[in-house]
């Protein structure tokens, strides 16, 4: 009897986007993150001003990113037993590093994670649903409100295509 590893998928194969040239598919560079209110007014920058960070989708229906926060020492924090209780400020404010990898899937403007691998060990097998944007080189997901009514608070994370280097 075959048992998956944890890096192998725990799904049925997911939809791919159109290869032909799908706004996501590439590789973007972080230019912000904040958290903003339902009003969508910036309340603070977790990363600070100049955030790191990598998201690369392909064509065949892989994703991964990595987002390093510069203001934090290489030491790990304390990995919390479920993600469910952290809110995202918290968990971008005192992780040096974040990152997961596996497959995705677009739907209209939504796209979903489906992580494999991640450097929280409880979101390894979760699915991450984000909507997103593209607007010329600029892609800005949108993760889901945590908090309800007028207390509800959300990442908005900007992204931006690498300049093409001169050869």
């Amino acid at each position: 009897m075959h048992t998956p590893s944890r890096t192998e998928p725990h799904h049925p194969s997911a939809p791919r986007p159109d290869a032909s040239g799908h706004p996501l598919l590439g590789a973007w560079l972080l230019s912000s993150v904040a958290i903003v209110d339902v009003s969508g007014r910036t309340l603070e920058h977790p990363l600070g001003q100049r955030p790191t960070g990598l998201i690369t989708y392909t064509a065949d229906g892989h994703m991964s990113v990595s987002v390093l926060n510069p203001d934090l020492d290489s030491e790990p924090a304390a990995e919390p037993e479920s993600t469910d209780s952290v809110d995202s400020a918290t968990l971008l404010r005192t992780s040096p590093y974040l990152g997961y990898a596996g497959t995705y899937e677009v739907t209209g403007d939504r796209v979903v994670h489906h992580l494999h691998i991640a450097s929280l060990r409880p979101w390894v097998g979760t699915q991450q649903e984000r909507r997103w944007e593209v607007e010329g080189d600029r892609l800005t997901l949108f993760p889901p409100n945590e908090g309800i009514g007028e207390d509800a608070r959300a990442p908005r994370l900007v992204w931006h295509r690498p300049a093409a280097e001169a050869a």
